[in-house]
């Protein structure tokens, strides 16, 4: 995933890819920013060290855990500030981006956690499909659009990455139907006119919507050409189905979830910050991990 910060970008966004409708906001990458460099103060073999296996996948869970929560607040807010929905927003967007490029999102469905693993799964999906009922309500009687209730000029494309990024942990073992979500998400979209088709991929290339990486270069240059399509609206049984990932996405039965989901405690003692140790401590781990096998386990 490129970014850009050329002409022709609205004040406030990056254009990721060079793709027109690829526009985040600045404030969302300031966001994921600061995940980025909490997850890298986590990561032992950044500072030299060998702690155990899992260390840094439960080091990702605590800061996903913690981070989830905090948008959890945002989320059950019934603040009729449409400033804090923006701000909402621009949380749950960062958290979008990061849970699609990161290696913290790599690393947790791989600890040796599944209930820990599976609550932050079903809490990223929650956070958003709440978020986005909230706000459709919030709009009426108007649709919900790019400036209903409030401006958000990427939610089409934020709301159709998120859903396409779910699919991602597909066939991991998770209960809840992720291709269910996306279709919930997306139908959502379609009956306040946007577009509700699915992403090709999660980030779009250059020019090209549907972008196969494999495709070959006419096809390519043919898609260039053509319009973007979008499907039929679909009949009111699609609606039904938002009503049930509704009751089975909800945040606020998520981040209890999530609170509960504990995994081990922090290394003796010590925050997951591997950057808040005391130089002694430190200093101790170190020399006790300079030596050691990879395969053994502390």
């Amino acid at each position: 995933m490129s970014t850009a910060d050329g002409s022709n970008i609205p004040d406030g966004f990056i254009r990721v890819n060079d793709h027109p409708t690829e526009l985040w906001s600045k404030v969302a990458f300031d966001h994921v920013e600061r995940l980025q460099t909490d997850e890298g103060n986590r990561n032992p073999d950044a500072h030299g060290l060998y702690i155990y296996n899992d260390y840094f996948g439960y080091a990702c869970c605590d800061l996903l855990k913690q981070e989830m929560l905090a948008i959890g607040k945002m989320v059950a807010s019934k603040t009729e500030d449409l400033s804090k929905t923006l701000d909402t927003f621009h949380r749950l967007e960062a958290l979008t981006l990061y849970m699609s490029n990161s290696i913290g999102a790599d690393v947790f469905p791989t600890i040796d956690d599944p209930d820990l693993a599976e609550a932050i799964y079903n809490g990223y999906g929650s956070l958003w499909m709440t978020y986005l009922l909230a706000i459709e309500a919030k709009a009426k009687p108007q649709k919900l659009s790019p400036t209903q209730p409030v401006v958000i000029r990427n939610l089409e494309n934020a709301v159709r990455t998120t859903a396409k990024g779910m699919t991602q942990f597909s066939g991991l073992g998770f209960r809840k139907d992720a291709d269910k979500l996306q279709s919930a998400m997306l139908r959502v979209l379609e009956r306040n006119d946007m577009d509700g088709t699915p992403k090709e991929k999660l980030f779009l290339g250059k020019s090209a919507d549907s972008d196969d990486e494999d495709s070959d270069e006419d096809d390519s240059d043919e898609k260039e050409d053509e319009a973007p399509s979008r499907k039929k609206h679909r009949t009111g049984t699609d609606d039904a189905a938002v009503r049930t990932a509704a009751k089975a996405w909800t945040a606020s039965a998520a981040m209890k979830a999530l609170r509960k989901a504990y995994g081990p405690t922090e290394h003796g003692g010590r925050p997951w910050d591997i950057t808040k140790w005391p130089k002694a401590a430190l200093d101790a781990e170190k020399a006790r991990s300079g030596g050691g096998d990879d395969d053994e386990f502390f």
